[in-house]
């Protein structure tokens, strides 16, 4: 029976409440109602109406138990019915606990011997899956219900390379859904795929990093452009096995690729999403482009990096060869995840199996936007809070992910990353985790969640540090305004605190390991066209931006770099190209050599770093002790290291030339600028924009 053809609509709010919905032409307040079915008739105790107008809503109480994968209807006593839907009641603590599923075998379990499949539904009446063999054979098997939501099947026989979907009946329409737990399909998530574990590529090589998050060197890229550049000779040019290619130098013989990563000195990569994203058609070989922050499907590798995305095993293989490659030469993969919404809220397979669940929504049933998506998804759910955590362990323990960035973590309740968190540290002690901790939400609904405002979120989970980008770079949506960097030394009294991990005397962090330090990453203007619109003078921005890169690496907490940041990387003032070609999202090489230089000097600071514990502190009492930072009247910042190391840092944001006495026994080590004068052996002269490091001798 079509929805517009119902006499009156019927929705289940909770397991003893539910609406009726009657056009009022159609409404008697004589009019009484019945529930029917599992073989009951029920008087509907009618408590409260309400006109809406053009409907009378009813809100009805029962006494009787409900059993949600049953048929019901709502019937009047003219003998008009209407099939119960599952409404709010979806959203309530008692569904969340009664069909809370804690098993990890979701999804299909397979043997050569008989392939099991499982899929949570609590609220579906009926649930078939249609199995297509390699010859293209249909089969449609019906599955049994037994409890916690979870319905089931056991297929006899040897199913891999099989394509399987689920069928479900729901809401009073049958649907077609994709498997939210699957782990391999064809090209554009049509079909999901049976796979042998034993065929997956063996990964050889594990990372070695320490675990202290402090000692990490962070380098945010795209799959993608870091291989697409057309004046290079990577053989697969913007695939997971592009990453994976050695021995590729630039024209003029200099490293390139993964050797230059090695050579740089990073101890992470920051892979933008890798997971199977919407927004591209993996059967075309036109040029197309996607940052990919458009969930599909969470568990399955992304088949535009993949040779051929048709072929379930390449991708997930020529991925794993990818992070062994990096493995193998001493980086660790931090993998950029997004839990905060999904691309297609009516597609995603949990609002087709559990219409109502999987999104936060406001009094009017409607999906809340403060993602931007059009959906903000409810991680508090217990079963979207599995979902989440069941697919971060998926991805260390299958493909040895070695951190976690999550996009918009201030929409993900602390419950959640904190149990996360705890998992990971189970698993391993070198997993990293941090995220964007902006505080979005302006309802009471702030309070449980993970941002960097609120003191609940375990200290082991790192946030990005926008106010370290506002001051250093500046203000990012005023192109115009200057930061620290950029020539306005106005803030230097929040620049110290930045310097210090903004965690001196908790002034925005707990402990210095919290601030993930960062002047650009993919989202706005890199920090040279914004520069360019400040200056105009690329000589001066050149300067700049190597000033607000050495502040990110000689600061107390993580540094983060963008990839090219180090040679000034130019999207043409292209702010948000996650949509824009790959001539503006690209890593240009050529700007490698050019920056020759440059980049040396990121190399050596990125070692300068590493080779001295004084970067790593961690609580004010550590930085009380063994740091000291001083304001100079013309905005430069002298930051000494008193402790240990015997370190003093100057860091100088104009061009003014100033005298600097520095202490007994230190001379100069590195410096980004040969613009200086030794007046004698402890009187320097500093002519310009630069960061200088001396060191006793």
């Amino acid at each position: 029976m079509k929805k517009d053809n119902r006499p009156f609509y019927c929705y289940l709010d909770d397991f003893d409440l539910l609406t009726i919905i009657i056009p009022i032409k159609n409404y008697q307040d004589k009019d009484r109602y019945f529930l029917i079915g599992n073989d009951e008739i029920i008087k509907l105790e009618i408590i409260q109406k309400i006109n809406l107008g053009v409907e009378i809503k009813l809100v009805a109480h029962f006494d009787a138990y409900i059993d949600l994968v049953k048929l019901y209807f709502v019937e009047n006593q003219k003998h008009e019915m209407s099939e119960l839907h599952t409404g709010k009641i979806v959203r309530t603590e008692l569904f969340d606990n009664i069909y809370q599923y804690k098993k990890n075998d979701l999804g299909f379990t397979y043997t050569k011997e008989n392939t099991k499949f499982k899929i949570w539904t609590p609220v579906a009446k009926y649930v078939k899956i249609e199995l297509l063999s390699p010859n293209n054979e249909t089969f449609i098997y019906n599955l049994t219900y037994k409890n916690s939501g979870v319905w089931r099947i056991l297929i006899d026989g040897d199913l891999e390379h099989y394509r399987y979907r689920y069928i479900v009946y729901v809401n009073g329409q049958e649907r077609v859904v994709n498997d939210p737990y699957a782990i391999a399909s064809n090209a554009n998530g049509e079909y999901s795929y049976v796979v042998d574990k034993d065929r997956f590529t063996c990964m050889k090589h594990r990372s070695h990093f320490s675990g202290n998050i402090a000692d990490a060197v962070i380098y945010e890229m795209s799959v993608r452009d870091f291989t697409i550049d057309p004046t290079m000779n990577f053989e697969h040019k913007g695939k997971f096995l592009g990453v994976a290619e050695q021995n590729i130098k630039t024209k003029s013989g200099l490293t390139a690729g993964i050797d230059y990563l090695k050579e740089l000195g990073i101890t992470h990569v920051q892979l933008m999403p890798i997971f199977d994203f919407d927004g591209i058609d993996e059967t075309k070989d036109e040029p197309q482009y996607n940052w990919g922050y458009n969930p599909q499907q969470f568990f399955v590798p992304e088949g535009w990096y993949s040779t051929n995305p048709d072929d379930p095993y390449s991708r997930i293989n020529e991925l794993k060869q990818m992070i062994d490659a990096l493995h193998e030469n001493g980086i660790s993969v931090v993998m950029d995840v997004v839990f905060n919404h999904v691309y297609d809220a009516d597609n995603f397979p949990y609002e087709k199996l559990v219409p109502g669940y999987p999104y936060h929504v406001d009094r009017e049933g409607i999906c809340t936007n403060i993602s931007g998506c059009h959906n903000d998804v409810a991680s508090h759910r217990k079963m979207m809070r599995k979902l989440i955590i069941d697919n971060v362990m998926y991805w260390v323990n299958e493909y040895r992910i070695d951190g976690f960035r999550f996009d918009l973590m201030g929409l993900i309740d602390y419950e959640t990353m904190n149990e996360l968190r705890q998992e990971l540290h189970d698993i391993s002690e070198h997993i990293i985790v941090y995220g964007e901790g902006w505080n979005m939400y302006s309802s009471n609904i702030t309070d449980r969640m993970a941002h960097m405002s609120n003191k609940k979120v375990i200290h082991t989970i790192g946030f990005f540090n926008d106010t370290f980008r506002e001051t250093i770079k500046g203000a990012t949506f005023h192109v115009d305004r200057p930061g620290y960097a950029t020539g306005s030394p106005d803030k230097i009294d929040i620049v110290k605190q930045m310097v210090l991990g903004s965690a001196y005397n908790r002034y925005m962090f707990k402990y210095t390991t919290q601030s993930i330090n960062y002047v650009e990453c993919h989202d706005n203007m890199t920090f040279f066209d914004k520069a360019m619109h400040i200056t105009e003078d690329e000589e001066i921005v050149k300067k700049q931006e190597m000033l607000a890169t050495a502040l990110v690496l000689l600061s107390q907490g993580v540094p983060f770099l963008h990839s090219g940041q180090e040679f000034f990387r130019t999207k043409h003032d292209d702010e948000n190209s996650y949509i824009s070609p790959d001539t503006i999202n690209l890593i240009d090489w050529q700007r490698r050599e050019h920056y020759k230089k440059e980049v040396e000097f990121i190399e050596a600071l990125i070692r300068f770093r590493k080779g001295h514990e004084c970067f790593k502190l961690k609580s004010t009492s550590e930085m009380e002790q063994g740091i000291e930072v001083i304001e100079m009247n013309s905005g430069s910042l002298m930051v000494h290291y008193n402790n240990k190391c015997n370190i003093l840092l100057v860091f100088k944001p104009l061009a003014l030339e100033e005298t600097v006495i520095i202490p007994d026994e230190y001379e100069i080590f590195l410096s980004s600028t040969e613009q200086y004068e030794v007046e004698d052996r402890y009187e320097y002269i500093l002519k310009d924009i630069g960061t200088y490091i001396f060191v006793k001798e």
